[in-house]
């Protein structure tokens, strides 16, 4: 750079750089920051490495101080308060979560392998920083205390599709889970079905299959006294397979951590197996796929589709639900959702589904009768 008479001009080799990229440098623009001054650019502090300027950290974290504890923040626009949007904040808050998992992402020292996406274990909660804390309570806060509709969790992206797909099937006799969208008979969710993605299982140990959600529900009760804003308005419903993989879950519910009460109650064997539905604690519901008959008694969610679904040839190949399968023949469930239940969702017979949208109710009903 060059100074003449007080203003900064570029030189000739950094702008012949500049042009060589395809810009031109505009003067209005252009501002000098020495080295020991901070170095801004496009809202971010650049001097060493990309991060947000520390009064802008400072504000997100105490607007989330604020809304954790009472249920609403303050926020400041054309320099006068006025009521917080909290999806402004999210997106304040995942804009500062994507520069600190660039900067982790980047750091010279060999990277812990449970930071990876694909490499997570379901204990990172120890692995996060402060500001990842935060944004951990932030996204619980929203979606499982001040969840402004029902949340669904499934226990994998496959009954995600399964479900939303039923209900918007069946949506005429469930006004309160769907309504009509247009006059096109589109249906609009009225619920919330959760997603899952490599940052839910970093920053909430939050993922599909049962050995997170066991944890989840063991610390259900334990995250929400951190919050002291008003008691949650909708409830959570958890969706599991009455299956091998619900045994761990039932432990739990059978052990003096949790205290759960199934409906209806008929203790014994099938205490909560053949329940309607399990009020865990607080806002928390399980609702399980219903007993088979004698003598094998489990179910997946699949099990709900008619055989005439289930048998469905996917480039010839037929549907095997087991996790390891022979390829050249068989299929997964992952192509059984997207193939032939996304693709077919209009001619699907999805009446077996009924019985988990009736439970779905019942814990509607009897959240807002306690809450």
């Amino acid at each position: 750079m060059k100074d003449l008479e007080g203003s900064y001009t570029a030189g000739y080799l950094l702008n012949g750089e500049i042009q060589r990229a395809g810009f031109n440098l505009n003067p209005k623009k252009t501002r000098i920051r020495n080295q020991d001054s901070r170095q801004e650019v496009t809202g971010l502090v650049v001097n060493k490495k990309p991060n947000v300027n520390s009064k802008y950290w400072r504000t997100v974290k105490s607007q989330c101080h604020l809304l954790f504890k009472s249920g609403t923040f303050v926020d400041i626009i054309d320099d006068k308060p006025a009521p917080g949007n909290i999806n402004q904040l999210e997106g304040r808050l995942n804009f500062i979560d994507q520069v600190d998992y660039y900067n982790r992402l980047r750091d010279k020292a060999p990277l812990n392998p449970e930071y990876m996406p694909h490499k997570p274990s379901n204990n990172t909660r120890r692995l996060l920083s402060g500001r990842e804390l935060t944004f951990s309570r932030f996204l619980y806060y929203r979606s499982f205390y001040a969840n402004e509709k029902v949340t669904i969790i499934c226990e994998g992206k496959t009954d995600n599709i399964y479900l939303k797909a039923a209900i918007n099937k069946l949506s005429p006799a469930y006004p309160k889970l769907a309504k009509p969208k247009s006059a096109t008979c589109a249906y609009q969710l009225l619920v919330s079905i959760f997603n899952y993605s490599a940052r839910t299982r970093f920053l909430m140990e939050l993922y599909g299959g049962t050995p997170y959600l066991k944890d989840f529900i063991a610390e259900f009760k334990e995250n929400h006294k951190f919050y002291k804003a008003p008691k949650p308005a909708n409830p959570v419903i958890i969706i599991l397979d009455n299956d091998k993989g619900f045994n761990i879950v039932e432990s739990l519910l059978r052990g003096d951590k949790v205290q759960a009460t199934p409906y209806p109650r008929t203790p014994g064997q099938y205490e909560f197996r053949g329940a309607n539905f399990i009020h865990v604690t607080e806002n928390l519901y399980l609702v399980l796929t219903p007993l088979a008959p004698l003598p094998d008694r489990q179910t997946a969610i699949e099990d709900l589709f008619t055989q005439a679904t289930r048998d469905e040839l996917v480039d010839g190949k037929i549907l095997s639900l087991e996790k390891e399968f022979d390829r050249a023949t068989h299929y997964g469930k992952d192509a059984f959702a997207n193939k032939v239940v996304l693709v077919k969702k209009s001619s699907i017979d999805f009446s077996g589904f009924n019985v988990i949208l009736n439970r779905i109710m019942q814990c509607i009903e009897h959240y807002d009768s306690i809450k």
